[in-house]
């Protein structure tokens, strides 16, 4: 593992404390080279289902290594009557709604400029509707920061998140009758990677220490009923 995820999958990892619950994971189509669906193969889950807009293909890790279902949608579609006990998505969120390998989403427009600004938040609470009961945990990070982030073509594919838009989330939840467990805030000086303790010293590190080409700001929330 490299990167964010030094910090992302241990997050998600150490709050699984029963392999045989049911997991969905969000955002994953191929596995093999961030630690994510990796991790939790080796800790032995075996009830795993995986979703993305894209196929999981005959030749990626995923199909390679395991037997999990994988349903292919925009995961604002997702069936709401599926029921899991852990919900992982790491970094993912911030890619809704945007263009990532073409649209993250699916739409009736003819339209190819065309952002949904809000697509994120939609996405967090459609996960939250697809927790199984008081027990059951949805793990999310999310990069922090003031930028935007866009590809040479001009389209824009992930957000990073200020404290504007982090308490936008929270209220979101709880007006919709969701709790947060847990938060936790990770930065990286280019070398190794802390956890931050206060909600001033994170808002000093967004606007003095963000890195606007690469992520090293990381939010972890947990989601319960």
């Amino acid at each position: 593992m490299k990167g964010t995820k030094l910090v992302e999958v241990p997050y998600f990892v150490n709050q699984i404390d029963d392999v045989d619950k049911s997991i969905l994971i969000i955002g994953e189509c191929k596995g093999g080279n961030e630690g994510v669906s990796e991790s939790i193969h080796e800790i032995q889950c075996t009830n795993v289902t995986t979703t993305d807009i894209l196929e999981s293909l005959p030749n990626s890790w995923l199909r390679q290594n395991t037997n999990w279902e994988h349903i292919k949608t925009d995961f604002i579609k997702f069936d709401e009557s599926k029921k899991y006990d852990y919900i992982i998505s790491i970094s993912v969120f911030e890619h809704f709604g945007m263009f990532w390998e073409g649209k993250a989403y699916d739409i009736d427009s003819e339209l190819e400029d065309l952002i949904l600004w809000n697509h994120d938040i939609k996405g967090i609470l459609k996960a939250s509707k697809l927790l199984k009961n008081k027990g059951s945990k949805l793990i999310i990070t999310l990069p922090i920061g003031p930028y935007m982030n866009y590809q040479k073509s001009g389209y824009p594919f992930l957000r990073y998140y200020d404290i504007q838009r982090q308490d936008l989330i929270l209220n979101t939840l709880l007006d919709n009758g969701y709790n947060f467990s847990q938060q936790h805030f990770f930065s990286e000086n280019f070398e190794d990677w802390f956890e931050v303790e206060t909600r001033e010293q994170l808002n000093q590190l967004i606007y003095t220490k963000c890195n606007p080409y690469t992520p090293n700001i990381i939010w972890g929330l947990t989601i319960q009923l």
